[in-house]
């Protein structure tokens, strides 16, 4: 079995804009829960100040990733008024089309990329 890829998004949430961001953040997840079925996991978290924030995603294999990727344009489009690219990393072997779509997006916003390939041991449970 493929070492599950785990993904997080990075943001600085632009300020007095933590409540709106979290209500759109709230308003989309069913959608994208429909739309991206083999993704095993989506969760956004913000820090205590409300000035940062991190999209945690899971998926079981290069697959999902991959099917996750598609739209992700228009997705961060239409929030990029409420939070701003503050890096990614990626845990697993992610699909080389991923990643150079990674690099592009973080050269342009001048962010970092830090990649972590290789798994040494882990698992992912479904619920039971």
């Amino acid at each position: 079995m493929p070492a599950p890829i785990v993904f997080i998004s990075r943001f600085r949430v632009v300020e007095g804009r933590h409540d709106e961001w979290a209500a759109s953040f709230a308003s989309f997840i069913d959608v994208i829960a429909e739309a991206k079925p083999r993704t095993a996991l989506q969760a956004a978290y913000l820090d205590r100040s409300g000035g940062e924030t991190r999209i945690v995603h899971v998926f079981p294999d290069a697959a999902a990733l991959t099917l996750h990727f598609e739209g992700s344009d228009e997705r961060s489009s239409s929030i990029s008024d409420l939070i701003e690219m503050a890096g990614f990393e990626v845990y697993g072997e992610a699909p080389e089309a991923a990643i150079d779509q990674l690099r592009r997006e973080a050269a342009s916003a001048g962010v970092t990329l830090d990649l972590f390939p290789d798994p040494i041991g882990g698992f992912l449970r479904a619920p039971a």
